[in-house]
């Protein structure tokens, strides 16, 4: 099957139902530069403890500010392109949905020494797969599909 990263994927909603999207700090020239959070699960690591700790590491989001409201059942993978010289294949992610509760000064893009995003935005959710890398759209369009109908009975 190849060799795939265990990995999270983090969709952090607010209450006007928009997600969170960070710009990446690569310096690739790229016009794709936004994502979601995600990381690879460390050693030891539940896929749950990955995603809240990658949250922080790349948002600065806490537990304080945002709450778990859906886990998917499902692990997702992507293909990462040949030319791109990784020493795996693709990633093999667990997706998180979690609600936003504070106000954008709880986010801090500098918790890490080498941030991974240097601004941000709340997008409409729709609007995702049309911002990140081709690679990834698939799964975004996955995420999304299985992730709108629990958006949709939040109240806002």
């Amino acid at each position: 099957m190849g060799n795939y990263r265990d990995a999270v994927g983090i969709m952090v909603i607010n209450s006007k139902k928009k997600i969170w999207l960070g710009y990446r700090a690569w310096t690739q020239k790229s016009k794709y530069h936004w994502q979601m959070p995600q990381g690879g699960i460390d050693e030891g690591e539940t896929p749950e403890q990955a995603a809240w700790r990658e949250m922080y590491e790349e948002t600065g989001l806490t537990p304080e500010t945002t709450k778990l409201i859906y886990e998917s059942p499902n692990w997702y993978t992507y293909d990462i392109p040949k030319k791109s010289k990784r020493k795996i294949d693709g990633e093999r992610q667990k997706w998180f949905l979690f609600l936003f509760t504070g106000t954008n000064k709880n986010v801090n893009l500098k918790v890490q020494k080498k941030p991974e995003f240097i601004r941000f935005r709340w997008a409409e959710p729709q609007k995702a797969p049309h911002l990140i890398i081709p690679f990834k759209k698939e799964v975004y369009n996955q995420v999304l599909a299985e992730f709108m109908p629990v958006i949709g009975k939040l109240e806002e």
